[in-house]
Parts: C-alpha cells; structure tokens; sequence
C-alpha cells in the first residue's frame, strides 16, 4: 500500500478513536450529572368483608395498603443549582392486570433556593401536607381512609392539567400552591382546582395544613377533576356533579421514641349537586373527620398501628377503627394483617373504602397481604 494510503488510513483511525473517546467523555458526564431509577410496588392479598349488599363476601385483593404500580423517576443537572425533573408512574391491578390512572406523571424544574415546578397529572396539597398525618396517607393505606374518601387524603383522584409550586424548607417551615386547569374553552372556572397548604417541623413535632377549593367539579370530561360527588363512593351510592368544593385540612404528628401519635381533622362540603346522569338537583353535602392515630416500631421487623376516626355527615355520621401489623422480611418485601371495623347512623350506608356497600349499618373488613418492592 503507498505511504500516503497509509498515513491517510491512520489519520482516519486516529480521528475515529478521538471520536470515540469524546462521546465516551461526554456520556460519562452526563451520566455523573443525571439519572433514571426504576421502581415500584406489588401489592396482593386476601380480604374477608362482613357484608357486601347482604353477604360475606371473601376476595383476592389487589392493593389492598398500596396501589400496585410501577415508575420512573429521573433527574438531570443544568447547572447552577438547577435541575430538570420528571417522574412517569403507572398503576395497575395485581388480581386482573387492568391498567389504573391512579399515579402521577409531570416533568418540571427544581431550584435548592427556589423551590420546584412542576406540571402534569399530579397528587394535590391534601395528598402532601394533610395526608401524612392520617394512617390512610401513611401506614395503613388503603381501607383506612375516612368514609367515602371525602376528603381525598387516599388520594382516589388526582390532578389533572395541574400545575404545582412547592418552596424551599425555612427554618422548618415550606409551602406549596398547585393550580388545576378546566382545558375548556370559554369557560376557564368550569371544572378547574385551586389548591394551597403549608408544613412546619421542629424536631420530632410536624404540623401541617391544607386548603381545596374546585368549581364545577365533573361537569366536563377533561377537566381538573372526575365527575363523581365523593372521591371514594361507589357510583351506585353517588353519582353527580358539583357546583363548589371546598376542603379545609390541618394535622400533627410528635415522635416519642418508637411510637408516633397522630391527630388529624378535615372538613369537606359539596354544594351545587346535581345528578350526573338526570340533572336532578341533589342535596348538598358536608362531611367533618376527626382522626386520632399510633404507629409503633415494636421491633425492626415488626411495625404496629391503630386509629380511630369519626365522621360527621349532613344528616349522618360514621365510627370507624382499624388495626394493623406489618412485619418486613427484607428491604424488598413484607407482609401485613389487618382489620378495619366502621359503624353508620340508622339510614346511611357502611362503606369501607375499596369495598361495596353494606346492606347494614355495619361493615368488617379482615384482610392479608404480602408486597414486593423494586
């Protein structure tokens, strides 16, 4: 081969191998400054119900703590303090494999000295600052939430066209704005969401509050919200739209040792109802929940908790209890008892959230399960 071809040829593999090793050099930086975690959660089990519409009724379960799901959460650095974040989930039945919008997914901006903006379809501020302080919104999960989910802190809907502002932690305090759009032309406070609420912490004391307020909430299918009167019912116990939301939430929580006591109150009223399928004019309603709760560390392994809450209704009210136990395996999987008992006034439907009604006033839920996580 003449010497020109050759230095020409190594000068080619010379440029190559630079090539190479800059794209190598760029990815490595980017993956130093950026990443994607995968993770999730299944949730299956058993469940015995005392009465659904006059008899017992034993089920596999799916979620019965926690929705079954899985996610993607990632995060890249933009440098000075600034940080692009998504976080994409999906919820799914553990028993029939049916997919659940019951998750987030939102893509937005994060600043340690500004706070972080987001959009998507996202948790509201009931989810994050009032939640914690119920045992549905922390160990309990699912069957623990107040009746008929009034006031949403199982999170049984979730934002949609949301945008959301949470600030940076001061001396303790934070606070967060989240704003819900109606997507309907000509008629912006049809079926849109305002949402506020603010976080303090001192040591083993944390309190927090929250406030909703949703207009026209379901008068349009792609608003801030679904058309249904109470987050949690069963659609044959109500179904409607509403005019007007409001809920007003305020909780704390102190830890002593292994044991942290919980009280938490909130106030849902639902006005302008009408039916969603007749148009009727329906009653309005509201709904006051004052809940007390304990969660022990008895051992490494072994998590116990307990609540009580009472619910008062416009013409009705409701005592609930529950129990549970969880005993961790590993990091990666654990196993759980409980026992969720509720009580209604003569004429008001027991209903624990994930079952169907009671055909009494009364309603047992037993339930076991086992969860995986990755």
């Amino acid at each position: 081969m003449p010497a020109e071809k050759i230095n020409n040829s190594n000068q080619a593999v010379a440029h190559s191998f630079a090539f190479v090793a800059c794209v190598t050099c760029a990815v490595s930086t980017a993956h130093a400054q950026s990443s994607v975690n995968l993770y999730g959660e299944i949730d299956a089990g058993l469940a015995y119900f005392s009465n659904i519409g006059g008899h017992a009724s034993y089920q596999a379960t799916s979620g019965l703590v926690d929705g079954s799901f899985w996610g993607l959460q990632g995060t890249e650095d933009l440098g000075n303090g600034n940080k692009a974040i998504f976080r994409l989930e999906s919820g799914f039945s553990t028993t029939t494999g049916e997919s659940l919008d019951d998750h987030p997914h939102y893509v937005g901006l994060a600043n340690d000295s500004f706070g972080t903006l987001t959009l998507g379809h996202q948790y509201d501020l009931i989810h994050d600052y009032f939640a914690p302080f119920t045992l549905t919104g922390g160990a309990g999960g699912t069957a623990f939430a107040h009746p008929f989910d009034n006031d949403n802190a199982n999170n049984t809907y979730l934002a949609s066209n949301s945008v959301k502002y949470v600030s940076p932690t001061l001396s303790g305090f934070s606070a967060a704005a989240l704003y819900a759009f109606s997507n309907d032309a000509g008629q912006f406070a049809n079926n849109r969401l305002y949402n506020f609420a603010a976080n303090y912490q001192n040591g083993p004391f944390t309190a927090g509050a929250a406030y909703l307020h949703a207009n026209g909430r379901g008068n349009t299918a792609g608003g801030a919200f679904e058309p249904v009167l109470l987050p949690g019912a069963n659609r044959d116990v109500f179904n409607a739209s509403v005019a007007k939301q409001n809920t007003y939430a305020t909780g704390a929580s102190y830890v002593i040792g292994d044991l942290t006591l919980a009280a938490a109150w909130s106030r849902s009223t639902f006005s302008g109802v009408t039916d969603a399928d007749s148009g009727a004019v329906e009653p309005s309603a509201g709904f006051s929940n004052y809940e007390v709760s304990g969660v022990y560390q008895l051992m490494p392994s072994l998590v116990l908790a307990a609540m009580y809450t009472y619910t008062k209704g416009s013409s009705a009210h409701w005592h609930q209890g529950g129990v549970q136990a969880d005993y961790v395996f590993s990091k990666r999987a654990d196993v759980y008892l409980e026992a969720v008992y509720q009580s209604a006034s003569s004429g008001a439907p027991a209903i624990i959230n994930s079952a169907d009604p009671s055909s009494s006033r009364n309603q047992l839920l037993i339930g076991t399960g086992l969860r995986a996580h990755f």
